[in-house]
């Protein structure tokens, strides 16, 4: 029977372990470690404009221009447009109505919208009011009057320019002789039209309801009087006289006896308007509101105004109440003509 191993022969040594022939070892898997991550270190971005990493560094006078250039273009940019969004706004506002513009329309006070006012020229070698301590009145006493405001109708048509008293006619024009109670009127072609009217200083010129105050007129040497008077659209209507005398001491005396009246022709009866305030431009002011109301608003307005050698009385009457704010625009207007 034959036998895969053969018996060693006598005297053949046998082999160790260590001696064995080594056997190969079959190869074992290694199972994969995981590699951790390493930090990448965050690398800085650059500015815009600014040069990049490892780039030459640019001239800091370049820079610095372009800066510069930067900001006044952006300066210019705001001004234009501030400069035509004004304008646009300027011409979006003055074109309308100021009462059609929103957000800027006022109610109507009752002020008047008036032409503007001018002084008339005065006659050679005469010196204006402000020239004198005591003032005194050389020009046409009706350019001195209010004209009429846009929109009102004029009372009268006014007079012919060339008839006004005369410079040097008697301290009393209410004894002329043709009786007729007017001054004699002398020519004046240098004088330009007025609006305003001569009327004898009688009751008309006072608007007087009785003869008391037309002797005072005469007894004060009333050397000329000028009307003028006119309706607003409103109804209210506006008398407006000029009692010119020879020396400031006559038209103070007839002021504070004028202040005694208790009515007129328009108004019936009035009371002392303690509460009000009527700046003028020179001279003192005295007013009287009517009895009568409506809405809350005397019915009439009446006031004196003592300018130097003139006497001004201001008459507002109107049965839906004469609005404040006419009155005293139509007061302050009157005594700067007359300052």
């Amino acid at each position: 029977m034959s036998s895969d191993t053969t018996p060693p022969r006598p005297g053949t040594p046998t082999p160790t372990a260590a001696e064995a022939p080594a056997q190969p070892v079959p190869a074992q898997p290694v199972p994969a470690q995981p590699v951790p991550a390493q930090p990448v270190p965050a690398q800085p971005v650059p500015a815009p404009g600014a040069p990049a990493p490892g780039a030459p560094a640019p001239d800091a006078w370049a820079v610095q221009a372009k800066a510069d250039r930067r900001r006044r273009w952006q300066v210019g940019a705001a001004v234009l447009l501030t400069v035509v969004t004004g304008a646009a706004t300027a011409v979006l506002v003055t074109l309308p109505e100021r009462t059609d513009v929103p957000g800027l329309a006022t109610p109507n006070d009752g002020r008047y919208a008036f032409p503007e006012l001018t002084l008339p020229p005065l006659p050679a070698g005469a010196s204006a009011p402000s020239d004198y301590k005591v003032r005194t009145h050389a020009a046409d006493l009706r350019g001195l009057l209010l004209p009429p405001p846009k929109g009102a109708v004029a009372a009268t048509p006014p007079a012919s320019p060339t008839a006004s008293p005369s410079p040097t006619a008697s301290p009393s024009p209410l004894s002329s002789p043709s009786g007729s109670g007017t001054a004699s009127p002398a020519a004046v072609p240098s004088l330009p039209p007025v609006a305003g009217r001569w009327v004898p200083c009688d009751r008309d010129a006072m608007l007087a309801a009785d003869d008391a105050y037309t002797l005072r007129l005469t007894t004060d040497a009333c050397r000329g009087a000028a009307a003028q008077g006119w309706t607003a659209a409103d109804g209210t209507r506006t008398e407006l006289r000029l009692l010119h005398f020879g020396t400031g001491d006559e038209a103070a005396d007839f002021f504070a006896g004028a202040l005694r009246m208790t009515s007129s022709k328009d108004i019936a009866s009035w009371h002392l308007d303690v509460d009000g305030k009527y700046p003028v431009a020179f001279g003192q002011v005295d007013v009287r509101l009517s009895d009568a109301q409506a809405g809350g608003m005397p019915t009439g307005r009446i006031g004196w105004v003592q300018s130097g050698d003139v006497v001004a009385v201001v008459q507002l009457t109107n049965p839906r109440g004469v609005p404040l704010q006419a009155f005293r625009q139509v007061v302050a207007l009157q005594s700067g003509l007359l300052a």
